[in-house]
């Protein structure tokens, strides 16, 4: 891979294009080879992590895929080969709550599934987003999150009970490519093994393109509950999913 800078630039953020240069970005790279949130361009002298992939319209109304990101080192003018590398794995949770969205609650169940994680496995990217409980909006945002940045890990939190509200696993499910089942079953009876109400959950779990997708519930408690029964399997699942060939039982 080689990747063009347009010119010297200071540490922090930049947009990378992807095949070709466009005026908005500071650089671009030559190949297509796909990216996904976390992974990272190292040309020897700079480090670019990129987090984003956006759209960059074309003159000609043709829109020019690229990514943001954060440099680090020295970005220097000119052309030079670019290793591609990654380091952990990337998460991505979205947050249900209408109170959430309108600023009315804060969020403390997305950050506590980022820390779950991050104590069992390394993480190189994580980031959220809260959401009102809408299913178009829900769907929109697991299929961004899912297929156009291509974060290894993905949950919702909250929406799984019964309440008018509660539209979560309705709107997962019809985007799985496989689901599941042992992921389901496995957050129930940790949840059991605390309170009866366990049972009210219709939280699913599946893929989605190379994304693992789990619905979690809504409180932080109930957070750490549930991943703890899935956490020994989120590592294998993951590279599996995106073509570990070594056997399982390695």
């Amino acid at each position: 891979m080689r990747i063009t800078w347009k010119n010297a630039w200071q540490p922090g953020p930049v947009i990378v294009a992807v095949g070709m240069d466009h005026g908005l970005a500071h650089g671009f790279i030559d190949a297509a080879q796909e990216l996904r949130a976390g992974d990272v361009l190292d040309d020897g002298a700079c480090r670019v992590q990129v987090e984003s992939r956006i759209r960059l319209c074309r003159e000609d109304g043709l829109c020019l895929a690229a990514w943001s990101g954060q440099a680090s080192g020295t970005v220097m003018a000119g052309e030079r080969d670019c290793a591609l590398s990654r380091s952990g794995f990337s998460l991505a949770w979205i947050t249900l709550s209408d109170k959430g969205s309108r600023g009315e609650r804060a969020d403390a169940s997305g950050p506590c599934i980022r820390d779950t994680v991050a104590e069992t496995m390394e993480l190189s990217l994580a980031r959220g987003v809260i959401i009102p409980d809408e299913p178009l909006m829900l769907k929109a945002a697991l299929a961004d999150c899912c297929l156009n940045h291509g974060f290894d890990l993905v949950f919702t939190t909250g929406g799984t009970g019964v309440g008018p509200r509660d539209i979560t696993p309705e709107a997962t499910l019809p985007l799985l490519d496989k689901r599941l089942p042992g992921f389901e079953r496995a957050m129930t009876l940790a949840s059991l093994a605390k309170t009866p109400h366990a049972v009210i959950s219709r939280a699913v779990a599946g893929t989605m393109g190379k994304s693992l997708v789990v619905n979690l519930p809504g409180s932080p408690k109930a957070v750490r509950e549930n991943l703890a029964a899935i956490l020994p399997a989120l590592r294998h699942t993951v590279e599996k999913l995106q073509g570990d060939p070594r056997d399982c039982g390695q």
